[in-house]
């Protein structure tokens, strides 16, 4: 079966007016995402929204926002042709298909930016999306997010005027009694939409602040929500984030990076730490490990430099990964911090607790990665190593290990660590 010259080889999905194919180009091989019109009903205004859409996209060239590179008609019903974005796995997937818990933060951070700067692009170009949601975020082959669907978009004009120029499309999703229409999907409209004013790229930053706090917290939230407790165990960046981004006055909405934010929070706590280090040292708790306790400092740095000592362990682990050509795994992989960790009583650890247990952690297991990336050991040595200290610390009998450190965690944090790190002790490669 064909849709003008492309050759159908299945059906990706379809909605009220449309339907999306994988489709074959027998000219040149190539595979793309076909989105056919197939409304039932004769409405030449739905139809003009359809090629408005494909027109759009057509004008627009960025690398996390979908590309039209065709559009016709096929028995007089207009098409357009797209880049497929499909994931890691072959599969159409968007945020919207994103289990629960499964992405972390590193992730999800990654994703914000991605559609951070694809927002910063059609708001150059004088576009507002207005239809921003976990459906409309397509993850390509390289796991990086692509946003689509720009049924509903508004174009303005950018000059200084900043009058409306024309509406791509009209699309009506809900009607306030004796009020305008509102277009957008509910749950995602900054509240100035739902009062009838008009879409701005603030209000696109609004539906990002939901998006965001849906995959982090798995719920809901609007302009009310008080995101700063519910996102107190977070890494810290999200708190400059999204609080801006879901404020409810538009004029008062920035959207932020999440690297800077994240890079500027890895400061502040390399600084903390620091702090905490040099007060621990002049009671005389750190004793023999005190070359342990500063190698600690720069792996909550995350890579920040700072102790000769890592600065030397990162050179080693380079030369050791030139000639093996494979990054085993190091600290940072496998002592993962979780997103939340809690209690037995249900109640959620702060982040301050966890990192105070990765600071354990690393002083417990710092020798055997410097090992390891020396190639002084085998990975199947290092994984024993790790499960003897983890039953160890399963059994409450690590003191041995200690030495002269004095512990700062808690003990049911770290066995919650270990376990974790016990799982994700294997090679990666790296990119």
């Amino acid at each position: 079966m064909k849709i003008g010259k492309y050759e159908i080889v299945r059906l990706l999905g379809k909605g009220g007016m449309s339907e999306v194919y994988e489709v074959l180009d027998p000219e040149v091989g190539a595979r793309h995402a076909l989105k056919a019109y197939t409304y039932k009903n004769e409405d030449d205004e739905v139809r003009q929204r359809f090629v408005a859409e494909g027109r759009l996209l057509a004008r627009l060239s960025h690398p996390r926002i979908v590309k039209v590179s065709d559009i016709g008609e096929d028995a007089g019903r207009p098409f357009f042709v797209m880049d497929l974005v499909l994931d890691p796995d072959g599969e159409k997937r968007s945020l919207a298909d994103v289990p629960e818990g499964s992405a972390d933060e590193q992730m999800i951070g990654r994703w914000y930016d991605d559609i951070r700067d694809a927002l910063a692009y059609i708001h150059s170009k004088g576009v507002v999306h207005r239809d921003l949601k976990l459906q409309n975020v397509m993850i390509g082959p390289d796991s990086h997010a692509v946003l689509t669907d720009f049924g509903i978009s508004k174009i303005f004009d950018t000059g200084a005027s900043g009058a409306d120029k024309m509406d791509a499309v009209n699309t009506i999703v809900n009607l306030r009694d004796g009020r305008r229409p509102v277009m957008g999907s509910l749950g995602y409209m900054a509240p100035e939409l739902e009062m009838g004013a008009e879409a701005t790229p603030e209000s696109d930053w609004y539906a990002l602040g939901v998006i965001v706090y849906k995959l982090l917290t798995g719920t809901w939230c609007d302009s009310r929500t008080d995101v700063t407790s519910a996102l107190g165990t977070y890494d810290r960046a999200w708190l400059a984030i999204v609080p801006k981004l879901l404020h409810s006055n538009p004029k008062g909405r920035e959207c932020l990076s999440f690297a800077e934010e994240h890079e500027r929070e890895r400061e502040k706590a390399e600084a903390k730490v620091e702090s905490r280090y040099l007060r621990e040292k002049a009671r005389g708790h750190l004793a023999r490990h005190v070359a342990r306790y500063a190698m600690a400092l720069s792996i909550i740095a995350a890579g920040v430099s700072g102790a000769l000592g890592y600065k030397l362990y990162r050179t080693q682990r380079r030369l050791f990964d030139a000639e093996t050509r494979l990054s085993m795994p190091t600290f940072e992989t496998v002592f993962k911090l979780p997103a939340v960790v809690r209690n037995q009583d249900g109640e959620a650890f702060a982040r301050s607790d966890l990192e105070d247990v990765q600071i354990d952690a690393w002083v417990l297991t710092h020798k055997m990665f410097a090992d390891l990336a020396d190639g002084k050991i085998t990975l199947d040595e290092a994984k024993e190593i790790l499960k003897r200290i983890h039953h160890k610390v399963m059994k409450e009998e690590a003191d041995d290990l200690w030495g002269d450190y004095q512990s700062n965690g808690d003990d049911e944090l770290l066995r919650e660590l270990f376990r974790g790190a016990v799982k994700r002790m294997v090679p990666v490669r790296r990119n």
